[in-house]
């Protein structure tokens, strides 16, 4: 599983290096969040910040796993809003700062889960590997009704 992590953190830094450096400097907020909770004895911020950094290796780990290839764009997408929702969220307590912050981060997670779901569709749809040829308004269809099924779960 180590050398899973390991590899997938290469794939990231190959594949688009603007992104990369997006990860690193999100991964190090979180890092420094994490030795500043240590450092206050505050363990509800570090099992938070433990959460967000196992949270940001997902994306990662998915591609790994599954061998498919998540636009680049998304996954810094899935990141800053787990960086949202955790870090800025819950640490920084903007839930309670501002107003809508909830409302936003739940809009943003409903065209998020679309955009995987299109995403997923898409890969299917483009793979050799399946014998799918579908419309766009079958993509689009699918990926709503993926972001739908999500929600309510």
């Amino acid at each position: 599983m180590l050398r899973k992590f390991w590899r997938a953190l290469d794939e990231q830094r190959k594949k688009d290096k603007k992104a990369f450096f997006i990860y690193i400097i999100l991964r190090a907020i979180v890092l420094a969040s994490l030795v500043m909770s240590l450092v206050r004895r505050d363990y509800e911020s570090t099992f938070f910040c433990l959460l967000t950094l196992l949270l940001f290796l997902l994306p990662s780990f998915a591609e790994v796993s599954f061998r498919i290839d998540l636009p680049t764009t998304l996954e810094i997408i899935i990141l800053l809003f787990i960086f949202a929702a955790e870090i800025l969220g819950e640490l920084q307590a903007y839930y309670v700062r501002f107003a809508y912050w909830d409302t936003m981060l739940h809009t943003v997670n409903g065209f998020l889960c679309a955009a995987i779901g299109f995403s997923l569709i898409d890969i299917m749809n483009r793979s050799e590997r399946f014998s799918l040829k579908l419309s766009p308004l079958y993509l689009a269809v699918g990926a709503f009704c993926f972001s739908m099924t999500v929600g309510v779960l």
